[in-house]
C-alpha cells in the first residue's frame, strides 16, 4: 500500500503523477483492491491539481467502467469536413453552382473570399468562458472529441486567457518542419538518410534514447496531441483558423482573433477568382516547400458571413469553403536496386534506387527504407512496384508495397559493405561493430565533429580527399592543417583553402562542453554533459575518470545508459585527447549566467517551458520540479497563486521572477 512516505513527491512530474493516481482509481473501481488509502489519494490528487488543472483524471467520473482513456464531450458547433476541387476550373465551377443559393443579385466572381493555407494537422476546439480555460476538445466524429487540454496547455501558440473572449476557437495542431527535425533527434533509436536530388548523403546521429520515431509532422501532431503522459506536447503548435463570435466577415474573425492574442494562419483576401489562382501557384511552386510547417492545399472562404450562411452545408460540409487540394504527393514506382549505407554511428541503413518519378515538384530517384526490418514487413525485393512519398515534402520515403512481382524479400547483407565486417543485430537496425577502422564512420564522425562547431566549408568529399592523403586522421588533425595542405587537393584552390583554415582558427578556444559535444560520444548529449558539469565533474580530466558508479550516483542515469555512455567516452576517448592537444580550452563553465543556480517555474507562459528550460541548463544551471529552501528563482507570470509551488516560493523566501525578468538575467 503506498503511502505519502513512500513516495518521492518533490520528484515526481505531473504526468508521472496523473498517472499514478490513475492507476489508483481504477485499482478502485475496477479491482477491489487499492493501492493507497484515501487520505493518500486526496493529498496527490490536490497537488496535481494545483500543478496540473487540466490534467485529464479531473475530467473523468469514477464508476465502475473507469478506464484510463481521454474523456468525450460535445462539441458546441459541429466541427465539419470540407469539400475539395484539384483545378482552377473545378475552383470555379464549385462557388457558381452556389449562385443560385446565394442569391441573383450575388456576382460569385467579384465578391471577396479569404484565402488560407490548409494545415495538414489535427483540427481542435478551445472553449473559454469570461476569458478562462474551459476544454480543448479534438474533432473526434465531428459532434465528440476527447478532451486533451492537459497537452494542448504545453502547446506554441497556446492563449490561456483571450482578454475576457467567451465562447470557441477552433485551431489546427501541427509539428512545424523545424520541431519535426528537432523531435525526432530527440526519440528516434537511429538516424534514416537523407536523400536529394544531386544524390545521397547521411544525416548526422543524434543521441539515441528509446522512444518512437515520427514517419512525418501530420502524424506527430496527431501522437503527441493524444500522448496520455503529456510528453513532448511543446513540439507542437497552435494556428487558430476559426472563432465562433458575432462579426460579420471571416476577415473581422481573423482580426479578432489576432487582437485576442491568438497566433492565425496566414490569410488573404480577394476579389477575383485569378487573384486566388496566382496565390496557389506560388504556394505550388515557392512556398510550400519552405512554409513553416505542412500544408496540403488552400482553404477559400467566402468572406461574408451572411452569404456564407445563406448557403447552408450539405452532408455536414459548409456550402460557403472549399479546399483547393495541391497535387498528391506520393507516386508509384518500382524498385531498382537497394544499396545499403554505413552511417557514422555505424548503422546500416537501406536506401532504394527506383525508376525515376514525380513527387511535389522534383524528381525522386532514391527512397529510404528506414531499416532492414521494414524490409521484411513489406516483403519488399527488387522489381516490386512501391508507393512512395515525400515525408515533410523533403525525404522521400517507401511506404508500402503496392504489387509484388517478386516473391519473398530482400536478403539483408550479412557482412558490412563497406569493411566487410560481420554485422550485428541491435533490435531492428544492423550495425557495424568496426568503429576503428570502417571509413565511412570514420568520415562521417568528422564530418560530425565539422558541423557540431559549425565548421564551414569542409564538405564530406573535402574531409574524405584529406584523409585519403593522410593529412587527417583525428579531429585534432583539422587544427594542424596549413593552406598548402588543402589547395592542392582537387577543385578546392588558395582562396577556399584561406576560407577553410579560417573556419578552423575560429574554433581553436573551446569549452569543455564543446569539446565533448563536437567528440560525437555515443549516448553523451550537450545536455547530459552539461548535468554532468554541474554535478562537479567539470574538468576534462574528471569527464574522461568517469566511472559507471559516479554516474549512477546522479539523478536520470540508470544502469544501461551509465554504461552506454562510458563505453561511448572510451570509444572517443583518443578524440577528446586529440581535441584538447590542439585548442586552449576556455575554463568559462563557472562564469556561465546561472552556474550554481537552481530554478523552478510554474504557471502559464507565453513560450513552452521546455525553451526556458534549456536556456537554464545551457547557461549552467538546474531545472527542479518543486521549489524547495536551495531554489534559488521560481519563474512565473503570476502575482498571486495558490500552487504549492508558489506557497514554499514565499515560505522559503525565494525568488520569484516573471519571464522578463528571467530574460534579464541573461542580458
Amino acid at each position: 500500500m503506498l503511502t505519502l512516505e513512500s513516495l518521492d513527491i518533490e520528484n515526481k512530474s505531473p504526468e508521472s503523477l496523473g498517472e499514478l493516481l490513475i492507476t489508483a482509481k481504477k485499482a478502485y473501481y475496477t479491482s477491489g483492491k487499492p493501492i493507497m488509502d484515501d487520505h493518500t489519494y486526496d493529498t496527490l490528487e490536490e497537488i496535481l491539481r494545483q500543478k496540473s488543472p487540466h490534467h485529464r483524471i479531473f475530467s473523468k467520473v469514477g464508476h465502475e467502467n473507469f478506464d484510463t482513456g481521454w474523456s468525450k464531450k460535445n462539441h458546441t458547433h459541429p466541427m465539419s469536413s470540407q469539400n475539395k476541387v484539384n483545378t482552377f476550373a473545378n475552383l470555379i465551377h464549385y462557388f457558381e453552382l452556389k449562385k443560385s443559393a446565394a442569391g441573383s443579385n450575388v456576382d460569385m466572381h467579384s465578391i471577396s473570399y479569404v484565402v488560407q493555407p490548409k494545415c495538414d494537422g489535427i483540427s481542435l476546439e478551445i472553449e473559454y468562458k469570461n476569458g478562462q480555460l474551459i476544454d480543448a476538445i479534438t474533432r473526434g466524429d465531428g459532434k465528440i472529441g476527447d478532451i486533451i487540454t492537459q497537452n494542448v496547455v504545453k502547446m506554441k501558440n497556446f492563449v490561456a486567457n483571450p482578454k475576457g473572449f467567451s465562447g470557441s476557437v477552433r485551431c489546427e495542431i501541427v509539428v512545424t518542419k523545424a520541431d519535426f527535425g528537432k523531435l525526432n533527434q530527440k526519440v528516434q533509436k537511429s538516424t534514416l538518410p537523407f536523400l536529394s536530388k544531386r544524390g545521397l548523403r547521411q544525416q548526422s546521429e543524434g543521441e539515441i534514447e528509446s522512444g518512437e520515431f515520427y514517419s512525418n509532422p501530420r502524424n506527430a501532431a496527431s501522437g503527441l496531441s493524444q500522448r496520455l503522459d503529456s510528453k513532448y506536447s511543446e513540439y507542437c503548435s497552435l494556428y487558430a483558423v476559426d472563432i465562433m463570435a458575432s462579426v460579420n466577415t471571416e476577415q473581422e474573425k481573423i482580426d479578432l482573433l489576432q487582437s485576442l492574442g491568438f497566433t492565425t494562419v496566414e490569410s488573404h483576401l480577394c476579389t477575383q477568382f485569378e487573384e486566388i489562382e496566382s496565390i496557389y501557384q506560388k504556394f505550388l511552386d515557392e512556398d510550400r516547400l519552405s512554409y513553416p510547417y505542412e500544408i496540403d492545399g488552400l482553404v477559400i472562404k467566402i468572406n461574408d458571413l451572411n452569404i456564407a450562411n445563406s448557403l447552408g452545408s450539405l452532408n455536414n460540409r459548409p456550402k460557403f469553403q472549399v479546399a483547393y487540394k495541391f497535387p498528391a504527393s506520393d507516386n508509384q514506382t518500382t524498385v531498382k536496386e537497394v544499396v545499403w549505407q554505413v552511417g557514422p554511428m555505424g548503422t546500416i541503413t537501406p536506401v532504394a534506387e527506383v525508376e525515376p518519378i514525380e513527387l511535389s515538384g522534383a524528381i525522386v530517384t532514391f527512397a529510404s527504407l528506414a531499416n532492414y526490418d521494414l524490409i521484411q514487413k513489406m516483403g519488399l525485393n527488387i522489381g516490386d512496384v512501391v508507393q512512395i512519398s515525400r515525408r515533410g515534402d523533403v525525404i522521400p520515403h517507401i511506404e508500402k508495397v503496392v504489387t509484388k512481382v517478386n516473391s519473398g524479400h530482400l536478403d539483408f547483407p550479412k557482412t558490412c559493405p563497406s569493411c566487410h565486417t560481420l554485422l550485428v543485430k541491435e533490435e531492428k537496425f544492423l550495425k557495424c561493430p568496426n568503429t576503428q577502422n570502417c571509413l565511412p564512420q570514420i568520415i562521417g564522425s568528422l564530418r560530425l565533429f565539422c558541423d557540431t562547431l559549425e565548421i564551414l566549408g569542409l564538405s564530406e568529399k573535402t574531409i574524405t580527399k584529406l584523409y585519403q592523403v593522410n593529412r587527417i586522421r583525428l579531429p585534432g588533425d583539422f587544427y594542424k592543417l596549413t593552406v598548402s595542405n588543402i589547395k592542392d587537393l582537387d577543385n578546392l584552390g588558395e582562396k577556399s583553402a584561406k576560407n577553410i583554415i579560417h573556419q578552423i582558427d575560429k574554433k581553436r578556444i573551446l569549452s569543455i562542453v564543446e569539446v565533448f559535444d563536437a567528440s560525437i560520444i555515443p549516448n553523451f548529449s550537450q545536455k547530459r554533459i552539461l548535468q554532468l558539469i554541474n554535478a562537479g565533474f567539470d574538468t576534462p580530466q574528471k569527464l574522461l575518470s568517469l566511472t559507471v558508479d559516479d554516474l549512477l550516483s546522479i539523478k536520470g542515469f540508470q544502469q544501461t545508459l551509465a554504461e552506454k555512455i562510458i563505453a561511448g567516452i572510451n570509444l572517443r576517448r583518443s578524440w577528446i585527447e586529440s581535441i584538447l592537444s590542439n585548442v586552449n580550452l576556455k575554463l568559462e563553465i563557472k562564469n556561465l549566467a546561472f552556474f550554481g543556480l537552481s530554478f523552478c517555474i510554474t504557471g502559464t507562459l507565453s513560450r513552452p517551458r521546455k525553451e526556458l528550460e534549456d536556456i537554464i541548463i545551457s547557461q549552467g544551471g538546474q531545472v527542479h520540479s518543486n521549489v524547495s529552501k536551495n531554489t534559488n528563482y521560481l519563474i512565473t507570470n503570476e502575482t498571486e497563486s495558490s500552487s504549492s509551488k508558489f506557497i514554499n516560493a514565499k515560505k522559503f523566501e525565494t525568488k520569484i521572477i516573471n519571464e522578463a525578468e528571467f530574460s534579464s538575467l541573461i542580458n
